[in-house]
């Protein structure tokens, strides 16, 4: 368990983690993640490329959030269901990471960013921000990665922080306003432990 003690982090590209997709078919990008006592993690933000239609690994115990973020879009079938069709920055599809899922990339590669969350431990939201567009964040754990240009993060009682693209603002124990100027896209993760 982490401390709740309010802290800021800066990531940058040199903290992430590449990690192979658990199915072996892929890579993908983690941006943080905070680990369990047991081996698991209670929650992880990452970001994939999907260069072909094929299966998502199973993580049985957690809930998912998933959006596009580059390229078209994705066509996700989960658990037998019709499919599902997300289009870039739409906003996030929850499902649960045990369900089978085939994905299938609508036109080209994409790239997604994953919200994945211990459902015994936490709960969360996915929100996309895009040009002139400003979000109010508050959780236990919020993560803000900015995809293009610069977001600006105001914590309550703080500074005005830059978040420029490929880096991440991590939070803890605060709320913060997230904004994004014309041209930038960013994306911010909210945790609440259970």
């Amino acid at each position: 368990m982490q401390s709740k003690d309010p802290s800021i982090t800066r990531l940058t590209p040199a903290d992430h983690r590449r990690v192979p997709w658990k199915n072996g078919g892929g890579v993908t990008t983690e941006l943080a993640v905070e680990p369990a006592a047991d081996g698991r993690f209670v929650w992880r933000v990452s970001i994939a490329d999907v260069v072909e239609p094929g299966p998502f690994s199973a993580f049985p115990g957690y809930d998912r959030l998933i959006a596009v973020v580059e390229g078209d879009g994705m066509r996700l079938s989960v658990d037998g269901a019709p499919p599902v069709e997300r289009r870039r920055l739409d906003p996030a599809f929850a499902f649960a990471g045990e369900a089978p899922v085939w994905c299938e990339p609508t036109a080209g590669p994409i790239r997604d960013v994953n919200l994945m969350l211990d459902r015994a431990s936490a709960t969360g939201t996915l929100t996309l921000l895009a040009g002139q567009a400003g979000h109010r964040v508050a959780g236990d754990v919020l993560l803000v990665h900015a995809l293009a240009g610069t977001l600006t993060v105001m914590p309550d009682g703080g500074e005005a922080l830059p978040v420029p693209a490929g880096h991440s603002l991590l939070l803890r124990g605060m709320a913060a306003l997230v904004e994004a100027p014309d041209g930038a896209e960013g994306v911010c993760a909210e945790v609440q432990r259970r």
